[in-house]
């Protein structure tokens, strides 16, 4: 479903997004990038997409016939450097667009730079979150965003982690997703928790199960629903089974169609105690979903008012405070009609297609309005020395 098109804006602009993997994945990178790219194509703007695939696919995301996707290969080198500053050359922008949550940021300021191109860098991760699993150093971070016109932040609270010399450059816009068409009801006969998620560890969904269990004593109606793959799936139902749960846990899969689950679900929870501001607890908003998650997880912590459209469980490290949260919902229909209801409207008036498009064109045409030459100074020097520190192993995109 495309996002519909507000009235014409004054200036319209060349823009060539960078978004990975938008012919392979279906991941919430990709997902924010395509609703930014119809977003503005809708809008009059001028739309090309590049991507890294060797084989030319088609996007996995539908795209405004307007939109120019093109296939760059993958490849690292100086070689492949040249022709894909070559092919983006070609489209002529007024503006790059850079989306990703590691070091390949520093790719997308190189090709700017070599183009004299503003380019904003739009980071889709906890910026807490890559020291954690090697992504990117902060040093390497912040010598990618000196080299942008404009950063594009999550949330507020990120925007701590950058020094006060790059305050001015930072913008702070959430994610947004494709509205429901039909709601969900809380209330209803049904007895779902649903919750949608990569079954890998980060998503904490072992803990998820710990917790359903303890639940699950005094609801004996209620069901757990887990939508995703992943590596963890033999692990997950392994942990179920001797709990006695494995006819009260339903591991639905992958699934590109997730809103056909959140339709049916009454509550939605997500355990993670890392995001950056997460699709589908927004998903589950727009369904008129009440939502529970950990106050440790960044972005849900936004999107959750604790007591108003969810819970929000304070210490993450105590077990059964999950199990509490889901429990007093589980026991109250008018409870979750009340709280869905929130969701609902939080998710229209902060969250909403029109509301997060405006912001993002906003921010485009700024960061369109600074002359490259001007926000990026000497940053191929940086750049080069910052690259000759780092091991071969951690230049790997």
């Amino acid at each position: 479903m495309s996002i519909s098109a507000p009235e014409a804006t004054p200036k319209k602009l060349r823009i060539a997004f960078f978004i990975p993997w938008i012919t392979k994945g279906r991941g919430g990178t990709e997902n924010v990038g395509q609703m930014m790219a119809n977003a503005m194509a809708q809008r009059g703007h001028d739309v090309h997409i590049f991507t890294f695939d060797n084989q030319n696919r088609p996007s996995v995301w539908p795209l405004d016939p307007a939109i120019r996707l093109h296939c760059l290969e993958e490849a690292e080198d100086q070689q492949a450097n040249d022709r894909i500053s070559v092919a983006v050359c070609q489209s002529n922008p007024d503006l790059i667009v850079g989306l990703h949550m590691n070091r390949t940021l520093l790719r997308y300021v190189r090709i700017a730079r070599r183009m004299a191109v503003p380019i904003v860098l739009s980071e889709h991760i906890d910026p807490y979150f890559p020291q954690r699993i090697g992504m990117s150093s902060p040093l390497e971070r912040l010598t990618a965003f000196q080299g942008a016109a404009k950063v594009h932040l999550l949330t507020e609270s990120f925007r701590q982690t950058v020094p006060d010399y790059l305050q001015e450059k930072i913008s702070v816009i959430p994610n947004t997703v494709i509205p429901a068409q039909r709601r969900a009801d809380p209330a209803g006969p049904g007895k779902t928790i649903l919750t949608v998620a990569r079954l890998t560890a980060r998503k904490n969904l072992s803990r998820l199960i710990e917790e359903f269990a303890i639940a699950a004593r005094d609801h004996a109606d209620w069901t757990l629903r887990i939508v995703g793959g992943g590596e963890q799936l033999e692990a997950l139902r392994a942990k179920a089974a001797p709990l006695g749960l494995a006819d009260r846990i339903a591991f639905e899969g992958h699934t590109d169609t997730p809103y056909r689950y959140l339709e049916q679900a009454q509550i939605f929870v997500l355990p993670s105690l890392f995001e950056g501001f997460p699709m589908s607890s927004l998903e589950a908003m727009t369904h008129g979903l009440p939502v529970v998650g950990y106050k440790a997880c960044n972005g849900l912590n936004i999107q959750v008012r604790d007591g108003v459209n969810g819970f929000l469980v304070a210490d993450s490290s105590r077990k059964g405070g999950l199990a509490g949260a889901l429990s007093r919902l589980m026991g109250d229909s008018e409870l979750r009609s009340r709280m869905g209801q929130a969701s609902f409207e939080m998710f229209n008036e902060l969250y909403s297609n029109q509301v997060i498009s405006d912001q993002w064109e906003q921010l485009f045409l700024d960061a369109a309005a600074i002359p490259a030459t001007v926000t990026q100074p000497g940053i191929e020097e940086v750049l080069a020395v910052q690259d000759a520190a780092l091991p071969a192993a951690l230049r790997t995109l």
